[in-house]
């Protein structure tokens, strides 16, 4: 037999191999996880149902599902060896950017009297640990949903996924506990609390995603 007829009987019925992708399902139970850590580790506000009926937690919380979905997206390149993470990558730091962007804006808005009550508001010393301990709760679901993901960067790998859980814990946090609503801060306090936790991570991947 021919090498070229050879290759082509070994290549009868061969199909393409769909790309591996994060489970959602895992990513569910992360979010799940992350509400009923919060739920038993920190309690919930004693005003929640107000608070839920306006746009505040719902705003905090469209910024960190949009930094948990480009976080996923970003860890999903990862893991496919040989596909440009760049654009993923821009689209992380541009959502951070921006938000940022309003802070500024926000702060420079208001009077000068009231600019460090704006950024700091009552819960910045504490906002950044709860969303780490929130964190800490939702992140082996969330690195479990990476498992059939091939990351030959484990340490961004795991940072990447280290965000995912801190952006999960932060959306949890947002709407359940924490009573902050201006920009300047979920900009600053909450965008720590989900870089600590991609610290956290970047570590973990280091000796977790090694293959």
């Amino acid at each position: 037999m021919k090498t070229d007829e050879l290759i082509d009987a070994l290549a009868v019925g061969l199909e393409p191999v769909k790309p591996a992708r994060a489970s959602l399902l895992l990513l569910a139970v992360a979010a799940a996880a992350a509400v009923v850590g919060v739920v038993m580790l920190l309690g919930v506000r004693p005003d929640l149902v107000k608070a839920i009926a306006g746009p505040s937690p719902w705003l905090k919380a469209l910024y960190t599902l949009a930094l948990a979905i480009a976080a996923v997206r970003l860890a999903t390149r990862l893991g496919r060896p040989g596909v440009d993470v760049r654009p993923a990558a821009l689209a992380l730091v541009a959502l951070v950017a921006l938000v940022a962007a309003a802070g500024v804006i926000e702060v420079a808005m208001t009077a000068p009297d009231q600019r460090l009550a704006v950024w700091l508001g009552r819960t910045w010393e504490v906002c950044g640990r709860n969303i780490l301990l929130i964190s800490a709760v939702a992140g082996p679901f969330v690195y479990l949903s990476a498992r059939r993901l091939a990351p030959t960067r484990p340490s961004a790998a795991g940072a990447v996924l280290g965000l995912t859980a801190g952006a999960v814990a932060a959306t949890a946090y947002g709407l359940l506990h924490c009573p902050e609503a201006t920009i300047a801060f979920v900009a600053t306090w909450y965008t720590l609390g989900v870089a600590a936790a991609g610290a956290v991570g970047a570590i973990i991947g280091r000796f977790a995603l090694r293959w």
